[in-house]
Formats: structure tokens, C-alpha cells, sequence
């Protein structure tokens, strides 16, 4: 089924250069200038994917804002943020709103339709576990439902991202230290850098404390990976 991918950009030079490049893929692509037209859009249908730049016109955080609603919407729609800003609080923060991906331009068109064919397959695999039979996994005081992707601290619901949820059965099904390829592989996802994976621990971990301000069961053993230690 042809997939669609909405473009949140306010430069409109990029905006159609990205845009003529994924109907080029085979994309169906809607390019929205702002946050209130895409909102307006997405009230009636959600995309497959979503790329949002953060800064939109007057709107600094605009792009944030619509990753949010997206996300209060559709938990599992993955959306990628692409933009200039590189500071490693707005990527932190991206990724706490619940972004799948956070990549900083430039970046090649050919590395663009790899993390969009990752970003998808991944919901694919997610939609399949939903229509299948389920499966609760538990470590400890930490159970995971690997059909509804659904993690449980104590009994506590803890929101992840699919991909933290990945991350975080890998370590726990895992009596050793798994290493960064392990977990790398664990996401699914064509492209991932290490820095990637470890800023997946830090919000896991982050998380985990909102809850429970003494989680330390995720272990760095440095030069190796992580390991869980409960």
C-alpha cells in the first residue's frame, strides 16, 4: 500500500525539494508550511510518517508542538524530526516528546529514504504484534507486553517509544552484557549511530526515575554496551 509522508517545513525551497524526491520514491507526500496548517490537516488524517522541522515561521517550537499532538494521537506513527538545530537539549527533548528520529541538516537524500524505510518497517512490525497473539514477558518488577508494546515498573505504566521498548526487552531477556551492535540490531532500523542508542538509555533511564527516583537497574559497562541488573 502506497505510504504517506507529511513535510512540515517553512522553507519552501527544501520543503519541495524533499517532497519531489519521496513522490520520486513512490511516496504519497502532503507539504504543510506551518503548524496550524498541518494540525488542521491532521484533525481529519493522520500521515504514515511525519517529518517536522522545529523552528516554523514565527513559531520556535512549533515543529515540537505538532510531534506532541502527533504523539498524544498515534503513539506508534513514527515521526522524524529534521532541522538545523543541533544542540543536544533540543535532540533530548525531541526525543522525550516521543520522536522516532532526530537528524540535523544536511543529510543526502539517499540517507533520508533509509531512515524513512527503517522508521516504517518498524511500524509494520509493531501494527503485526498488535493483531497477533500476546505475549507478557517479566523480569522482575518490570513486566513487558510484547503485543501492545506496553512496559510496566511495579505495576506503573511507563510510556516508550517503540524503539526504547526494543532497547529495553533486548536488555532484559539478556543475562550478559549487550553490546552496542546487539542493540543497534534490536531497533530494527537500517542506520543508527551509537550516540543514538545511548541517548535511548538516557531517556529509558530518565523515565524509569519519573517513577522511581532509585532505578538503577540499567548498567553502562563501558567499552561494551549495557546491561540490566535487577
Amino acid at each position: 500500500m502506497n505510504k504517506t509522508i507529511a513535510i512540515v517545513e517553512d522553507d519552501a525551497d527544501q520543503r519541495r525539494y524533499y517532497a519531489a524526491a519521496l513522490r520520486e520514491a513512490g511516496y504519497t507526500v502532503e507539504e504543510y508550511e506551518d503548524r496550524q496548517q498541518a494540525l488542521n490537516a491532521f484533525d481529519g488524517q493522520l500521515p504514515d510518517l511525519a517529518i517536522l522541522d522545529i523552528a516554523l515561521k514565527s513559531e520556535v517550537g512549533g515543529g515540537f508542538e505538532i510531534c506532541r499532538y502527533l504523539q498524544q494521537r498515534e503513539p506508534k506513527l513514527p515521526v522524524l524530526i529534521l532541522t538545523s538545530r543541533g544542540d543536544e537539549l533540543d535532540r533530548i527533548y525531541g526525543m522525550q516528546l516521543g520522536a522516532w528520529d532526530y537528524q540535523t541538516k544536511p543529510v543526502s537524500l539517499d540517507f533520508l529514504k533509509v531512515r524513512i524505510e527503517s522508521l516504517l518497517r518498524i511500524g509494520e512490525i509493531n501494527s503485526d504484534n498488535g493483531s497477533s497473539t500476546g505475549q507478557v514477558q517479566c523480569f522482575g518488577d518490570l513486566c513487558l507486553n510484547t503485543r501492545t508494546m506496553q512496559c510496566f515498573w511495579q505495576e506503573t505504566e511507563i510510556n516508550l517509544t517503540p524503539t526504547e521498548f526494543s532497547i529495553l526487552l533486548a536488555l532484559a531477556a539478556s543475562d550478559e552484557v549487550v553490546t552496542l551492535d546487539a542493540l543497534i540490531s534490536a531497533t530494527r532500523q537500517g542506520v543508527v549511530e551509537e550516540n543514538t542508542i545511548s541517548t535511548h538509555i538516557l531517556h529509558i533511564r530518565k523515565k524509569f526515575r519519573a517513577i522511581d527516583a532509585g532505578f538503577n537497574c540499567i548498567k553502562t559497562r563501558y567499552g561494551l554496551g549495557y546491561q540490566w541488573c535487577c
